[in-house]
């Protein structure tokens, strides 16, 4: 004896009652807000890096130009040594360029970012 499928008969829609459908109106809302929430956080967390960043390049510029470098002489050094101490969070490099007298900071951080405080 073979078996045969059934034909399987469609079923009645299901009626989505007010209470599911705000349910489902209320999680997408609050994916929503996580969404919107996140990338906030995003990118002040750059914001607030970057700004660190920024700030400790200036400060590396205005003392290594407080000992008025020669308009001769072109060089390169790490600013740890115009300013010691650590690079801020997130800072992978910083050197300062020095030429023609005018000086330059170039900071690299994390994401491929670089930072140029100079004329």
């Amino acid at each position: 004896m073979s078996k045969r499928a059934r034909p399987v008969s469609p079923a009645a829609p299901r009626e989505v009652t007010p209470t599911e459908r705000s349910s489902a109106l209320r999680t997408f809302l609050w994916i929503l807000v996580a969404f919107v929430v996140g990338i906030g956080v995003l990118v002040a967390t750059l914001a607030v890096q970057g700004r660190a960043v920024r700030d400790y390049a200036q400060a590396v510029r205005t003392a290594a130009q407080a000992g008025t470098p020669s308009t001769n002489v072109s060089y390169r050094q790490p600013c740890a040594d115009v300013r010691p101490g650590p690079l801020p969070r997130g800072a992978l490099t910083c050197d300062v360029l020095v030429e023609g007298g005018e000086v330059t900071v170039v900071m690299e951080v994390e994401g491929n970012r670089q930072y140029r405080i100079g004329p």
